[in-house]
């Protein structure tokens, strides 16, 4: 199902996975998003809130190098969703759970039907800041997150709908705020959340944000008796966790604003957040402890919540503990759920963003050499690279030219009649950016050449004018005139006293001689002189 009921307006149903009780309220956070449904407070009591915050961002700032994902990080998310498609159809882990729920018309059922649809490694820039989140360097909104996976789905070519979930992992260094007001933040409310905008296809796109918590202790369970395992990696399995939570409530309620609501709670908590940091009976202690066996691998995952068992659930039709923040049942709202569904990763590793592009210094000039700057760049770690390009006159159809790699670009007689520009590369951790280019030079001048001789006209006898043309040059030179006198032949010609104009009046002294014209042309780049072909023989 894609358009759901043709929005004429991008409608955002926020379903956050969040980290405060003082966020509770429920209301949203725009005009244009849905209400927050349900709260998931963090492992601490209110009272030591701002500590708990502190540490654990604390220890994210002193985690892997900024905007990085741990090396076992991707694999083991990817790992998890080829884990859950693998095992569709069982009953024996919290994905099962949902398949008691429905939609209508007719009453169709969840099926636990998921599939992989593929990972994608998104190098772009991260956005000039949305957000200040008052810890992390970067800050984006909820409205650029959104942005940045269309940008992925057009170059992937993957479409939304009703049947797929894109799961966006934002690396350490990156928080989000909901909006840029940065009231609501991964610093103070949530560890993950769903939502959903209509594409220019129609089609809703949902997704999660997923931002990178490292080893924090505000977005694991640490109740005693019900304390969360880390089986493969402290950074993923707390990632997982929360990839399973906004998993399920996609699948449960997918469209999650006033209108379009599916599974809910009378609160507005939807299945997730009934059941957060609820992990039930474990198999082994300590950081090792699991309760899920999917796939042959061991994952600890928060149970969610049953109507059929009134409470929360490892698994389909085992034993219920009561939900932990808010009470059931689910109560089917009238909107639509989704009957199987496809999964895609997104891990954004943003490349140095250009903030002012590079500036070229110099005459635009045969044998003179052009200066670049670098330009100003967030998020560059590493050096600089530059390569020079040769454009057409109009600035277009850039080229690099090789071997111009430098800060400094002596300008050869190939770039005659050419636009120049510089383009540079900033680095860091996850590679190389976008090149950022300068502007381009003025049309570069070569020496001039002369395209069309000089020539004379007029009558060569004594008394009369003969009137020189300089005929036509490439780089638009100025011109100098000089005659000359020559023998019978139009040899051996010497320069005539102040006959410097184009035009010329022969003398008796020019009898019998011939005459030539000597243009200098003359422009930035150099002086050529041509000389015309002789005139005829000049008669008394």
């Amino acid at each position: 199902m894609t358009g759901f009921a043709k929005r004429s307006i991008t409608l955002l149903a926020l379903a956050a996975l969040l980290v405060a009780v003082t966020a509770s309220s429920g209301s949203a956070a725009s005009s244009h998003r849905g209400r927050i449904s349900g709260v998931v407070p963090r492992s601490g009591p209110p009272a030591v809130a701002p500590q708990l915050f502190s540490r654990s961002k604390a220890i994210k700032a002193a985690g892997p190098t900024t905007l990085t994902f741990d090396a076992k990080y991707q694999a083991l998310i990817n790992q998890y969703f080829a884990d859950v498609a693998h095992d569709s159809g069982g009953t024996n882990n919290v994905y099962s759970v949902a398949t008691q729920y429905f939609d209508n018309p007719g009453g169709v059922h969840i099926q636990y039907q998921s599939t992989f649809g593929g990972s994608y490694v998104d190098k772009d820039p991260l956005p000039a800041n949305g957000c200040d989140d008052g810890v992390d360097p970067y800050c984006i909104t909820d409205k650029q997150i959104a942005a940045e996976i269309q940008t992925v789905l057009t170059a992937k070519g993957w479409r939304g709908g009703l049947d797929h979930v894109f799961f966006l992992m934002t690396p350490n260094g990156v928080g989000s705020c909901f909006d840029a007001l940065g009231t609501e933040c991964t610093t103070n409310t949530f560890c993950a959340y769903h939502n959903f905008f209509v594409d220019s296809n129609a089609d809703d796109v949902i997704y999660a944000n997923e931002p990178y918590m490292g080893p924090s202790g505000d977005c694991t369970g640490t109740s005693p008796g019900d304390v969360q395992g880390f089986p493969n990696d402290v950074d993923a399995d707390t990632t997982i966790n929360t990839i399973s939570h906004e998993h399920n409530e996609a699948i449960t309620d997918p469209l999650t604003d006033p209108n379009f609501l599916a599974w809910v709670a009378a609160d507005g908590s939807e299945n997730g957040d009934l059941c957060a940091y609820s992990f039930g009976t474990q198999v082994g202690t300590g950081a090792g402890s699991y309760n899920q066996v999917i796939n042959g691998h061991h994952y600890d995952l928060q149970q969610e919540f049953s109507n059929a068992g009134d409470g929360c659930m490892q698994h389909l039709g085992g034993p219920a503990t009561p939900a932990t923040f808010s009470s059931g049942p689910l109560v089917y709202q009238g909107g639509p759920v989704m009957h199987t569904n496809t999964a895609y990763t997104i891990y954004w590793l943003p490349t140095a963003r250009n903030s002012s592009r590079p500036v070229v210094t110099g005459t635009a000039v045969v044998n003179r050499t052009l200066t670049t700057t670098a330009g100003s760049w967030a998020g560059a770690t590493a050096g600089r690279s530059y390569q020079w390009q040769r454009c057409s006159s109009t600035g277009t159809s850039c080229v690099d030219i090789t071997g111009a790699t430098a800060t400094t670009y002596t300008l050869t007689t190939a770039d005659g009649g050419h636009v120049v520009r510089s383009t540079v590369r900033a680095a860091n951790v996850n590679g190389a950016s976008p090149p950022a280019a300068s502007a381009g030079t003025a049309v570069v001048v070569d020496v001039p050449a002369a395209t069309k001789a000089p020539h004379i006209t007029g009558r060569a006898r004594a008394g009369k004018k003969l009137s020189g043309n300089h005929g036509a040059w490439t780089y638009s030179p100025a011109f100098g005139y000089q005659w000359l006198r020559c023998n019978a032949h139009g040899a051996s010609c010497k320069s005539i006293s102040h006959a410097t104009h184009a035009k010329y009046k022969l003398t008796k002294s020019d009898a019998k001689h011939r005459l030539r014209l000597r243009v200098t042309a003359t422009n930035a780049a150099g002086r050529v002189r041509v000389t015309s072909a002789a005139s005829a023989r000049v008669s008394r």
